[in-house]
């Protein structure tokens, strides 16, 4: 028996684009939206005696499946939805047992494919599986607010859903723990040496305002096509990259004129955002961490105002650029665990 509490969500990386798999990655996670996505068409022949629309005059010319999943960032668990969203993953042993994943931009056509699947239970009864085929991530979104636990929003389409397949039961990682507020730390400007295999990212003379919060969203680009004659109105091939973009908001006490400028300058800058989890030491300096790296964002600012005598803060737009040096976008982890 089951109650209102045991959904479920699954993903594990397919083989074939639309040719499922058993799930064995999954999430504890705040909220899912994955859903089927048709298209109908109603006939609009002319006919004697029609006086409304007729049932056997309405037909599926196009089906798709989309959806998000949004979870809390955990210590452990997040190299699958990251390799998802941005496509291309390396994990190495920085020093046995800790291991860094390390995530940038794929450089082919098509992004890897998953399939997924939710399991919501039946009011009274057992688990119902509903299992997506073909899923693609087209982007995600990174979410800090003042005082708060940071959340990743991962966004997928795909191909098809089917409630055939059995529903996996959940195995979840052991000892995770939850990242926050009090584990992050931000860098904005300065010289920046970007992540590698084995190594986070630091920054030398860089510093950061007073951020209260910064969100970030990602986007693939993905086109939207693949609807191709013979393949049953789904999608035949993997929406493909296009042009990949980040933009993001921060909000920053006004405590020295450093952003003002930079936006007023237009001044290239890099930023990098750490939570690392210092109260759990994996072997001597190599703690949990999850590591957003841009080596090239410019502020979209504004003018700070006066705030009737409370404290002044800067509302600041940042978009991501390619400065031709350095990949567009880093993500890393560290983690004991020992595959991705």
């Amino acid at each position: 028996m089951t109650t209102q509490l045991d959904s479920s969500i699954g993903l594990k990386k397919e083989t074939t684009f639309g040719t499922a798999v058993t799930v064995d990655h999954f999430f504890e996670f705040n909220s899912e939206d994955f859903a089927w996505d048709p298209n109908w068409e109603q006939s609009k022949g002319q006919r004697y005696g029609r006086r409304s629309d007729a049932s056997d005059r309405r037909v599926l010319t196009k089906s798709a499946v989309a959806g998000s999943l949004e979870t809390d960032l955990l210590a452990k668990g997040m190299g699958a939805l990251m390799e998802a969203a941005l496509g291309s993953a390396s994990s190495t042993v920085a020093s046995a047992p800790a291991y860094q994943q390390l995530f940038t931009q794929a450089v082919n056509d098509f992004p890897p494919s998953y399939t997924i699947q939710k399991g919501i239970p039946l009011l009274g009864g057992a688990m119902s599986a509903h299992t997506f085929k073909g899923m693609v991530c087209s982007g995600f979104e990174l979410t800090l607010g003042n005082a708060g636990v940071p959340t990743l929003k991962f966004n997928f389409v795909g191909k098809d859903v089917d409630t055939s397949t059995a529903f996996q039961v959940p195995s979840y990682i052991a000892s995770n723990s939850e990242l926050s507020f009090v584990n992050a730390a931000i860098t904005i400007g300065g010289t920046l040496t970007v992540p590698t295999t084995t190594a986070l990212a630091t920054v030398t003379g860089g510093a950061a305002a007073d951020i209260r919060d910064i969100n970030f969203t990602y986007d693939n680009g993905l086109d939207g096509n693949g609807f191709n004659i013979g393949g049953a109105g789904k999608r035949t091939r993997p929406p493909a990259y296009g042009l990949r973009t980040g933009k993001g908001t921060m909000t920053a006490e006004f405590d020295a004129v450093t952003l003002r400028d930079a936006y007023l300058n237009q001044s290239d800058l890099a930023l990098v955002l750490t939570f690392q989890d210092l109260s759990r030491q994996i072997i001597t300096t190599y703690y949990p961490t999850f590591q957003l790296v841009l080596p090239n964002i410019r502020l979209e600012g504004e003018i700070p105002k006066a705030n009737g005598g409370d404290v002044v803060t800067q509302s600041i737009g940042y978009t991501m650029f390619d400065n031709r040096v350095n990949q567009p976008i880093y993500v890393a982890i560290v983690t004991p665990e020992t595959a991705i």
